[in-house]
């Protein structure tokens, strides 16, 4: 009797320590939206705008965000103020552009763009993990989708960053009419490392062109991809 109980005791303290080891090692999905006093990304963006009856116009620049303070909110938590700016070039100065904000808790990340705020990110970050981005504002619903998860990422200066998520928040297409997809990818540690808008309207006035060869009338395609990143 007293080597079993010996024996017990030794599988009790196996399967407590590699839990707590698990508990150790597993990363929190959190890590895939830093928030601390002084995180910044730097984005190069490229911006196209269509125009049926007018030139394309195409418009590259950059744009910086940063955590530059943070507050208690009503929900217990702390919500954090970032600022983002803007420059046309690497050589011309950061002009402030706008302040957003983002609060996270043990269920989500919401990101208030403009006031309007969005859940970008839930928790857990599991594959095929869908949510309505608009539940906490007045917009119709919009199911987002995590699609994909991953093992590394490259970012565009060739760094190689460990695991990533990306997020469909639209993926719809209809050959005669439009096409319309929005996706945004998050690396752990980093945050937002490439963001894709595509919203297209298809010429559907048979006097102006042959209607279902997808001839864009009008639409934009916008295009944000990490360049920078570091802690002021």
């Amino acid at each position: 009797m007293k080597k079993l109980h010996k024996y017990l005791s030794i599988i009790v303290l196996v399967i407590v320590g590699c839990g707590e080891d698990d508990a150790v090692r597993r990363p929190s999905d959190a890590e895939y939206f830093p928030l601390r006093k002084g995180i910044y990304q730097v984005y190069s963006v490229h911006e196209v705008e269509y125009q049926l009856l007018a030139e394309t116009k195409n418009v590259s620049y950059q744009i910086k965000t940063e955590v530059v303070d943070s507050f208690l909110n009503q929900e217990g938590g702390y919500t954090y103020t970032i600022h983002r700016s803007k420059r046309n070039t690497a050589t011309d100065p950061w002009e402030f552009q706008q302040v957003w904000s983002v609060r996270m808790n043990t269920a989500n990340v919401v990101v208030s763009e403009e006031n309007v705020p969005f859940v970008k990110i839930v928790f857990p970050a599991i594959q095929n993990r869908q949510w309505n981005g608009n539940a906490l504002n007045s917009l119709p619903a919009d199911e987002y989708v995590l699609t994909e998860t991953g093992d590394s990422y490259e970012l565009m200066n060739g760094e190689t960053v460990e695991e990533y998520i990306q997020v469909v928040q639209e993926d719809s297409f209809d050959p005669i009419i439009f096409l319309n997809k929005r996706q945004e990818i998050y690396a752990r540690n980093i945050g937002l490392v490439q963001l894709e808008i595509t919203d297209l309207e298809y010429c559907t006035d048979a006097d102006d062109c042959e209607v279902g060869q997808q001839v864009i009338d009008n639409g934009t395609i916008y295009v944000q991809i990490l360049i920078e990143y570091g802690q002021n």
